[in-house]
């Protein structure tokens, strides 16, 4: 899988599904070879037009439960109460 693929598809929290946002990058073990975290956008901090820093949430690989043809579905500990 390419990493445009995975920029495509939406992550979504499984048991409420909460639209988090899309990959925006990974965090790699170079010495292992695998990526160990995606990095996404958080939606509830994108600012367009802003020259400032972006925000990113960061997914654990092994809080994926299921990479899907369009989405991707995460476990809910990436809620914001």
């Amino acid at each position: 899988m390419r990493f445009t693929d995975l920029q495509k598809r939406e992550i979504i929290e499984a048991g409420k599904g909460r639209f988090l946002g899309y990959v925006q990058d990974t965090v790699v073990n170079v010495k292992e070879g695998r990526i160990e975290a995606l990095l996404i956008s958080d939606s509830s901090k994108l600012r367009l037009f802003s020259g400032g820093d972006k925000e990113f949430v960061k997914i654990k690989i092994e809080d994926i439960i299921v990479i899907g043809k369009d989405v991707i579905l995460v476990k809910d500990q990436y809620s914001k109460h």
